[in-house]
């Protein structure tokens, strides 16, 4: 963690961009969760969807930026390389300081390999293991899945077009995305 804070603090100073990126998915399945009815009316999700999902990958900005991508398969190491290029085209005039957890993607050949191609103009550093509590991407997708419990989505295009909705809202509203910042295991990185 002190590599971290560390590295977030070298990279303000230098006018970096620093982003957080975590992936996630949304499944067809619904989320259920409690919710209130009038007595005597409860109510009745049905679904006829397996365990289908999209994959979802986000960069958040502590000034409020977010930036998301998705398919409808598992994310691979090229996946992640092309979002970190979009990234790249998208901060053209900075360098930049990316902060991400140990997934296995995340450490493959491709990314070091990719790595070395970019060196000077990328920095990725690593969070502690099991510390979730430290990347606030962890609390956009807690936001968005929060926003999509107690829904049927039939199929992909329903999904894809709820997520693109609450995006959208977000897109408008970016005190949110630099709230998730004020988290207090991470606000001492960013301030």
């Amino acid at each position: 963690m002190k590599s971290v804070y560390q590295a977030s603090k070298k990279a303000q100073a230098e006018g970096r961009g620093l982003v957080y990126i975590d992936e996630s998915a949304c499944y067809l399945l619904p989320l259920v969760a409690h919710t209130w009815a009038k007595k005597g009316e409860t109510p009745v999700l049905v679904e006829q969807a397996g365990r289908d999902h999209l994959s979802l990958i986000a960069a958040i900005a502590p000034n409020g930026r977010l930036y998301v991508g998705g398919q409808d398969r598992p994310f691979r190491s090229e996946d992640v390389i092309w979002f970190l290029e979009r990234l790249c085209s998208r901060y053209r005039k900075r360098n930049l300081l990316v902060v991400w957890d140990g997934a296995a993607i995340h450490r493959s050949q491709a990314i070091k390999d990719w790595l070395s191609r970019k060196a000077g103009r990328v920095h990725l550093e690593r969070l502690p293991a099991y510390s979730p509590e430290l990347n606030p991407v962890e609390l956009f997708w807690s936001h968005l899945k929060r926003k999509l419990k107690n829904q049927v989505f039939v199929n992909f295009e329903q999904l894809l077009n709820a997520i693109l909705y609450q995006l959208d809202q977000l897109q408008v509203s970016p005190k949110l995305i630099t709230a998730f910042f004020r988290k207090k295991e991470i606000a001492f990185f960013t301030d």
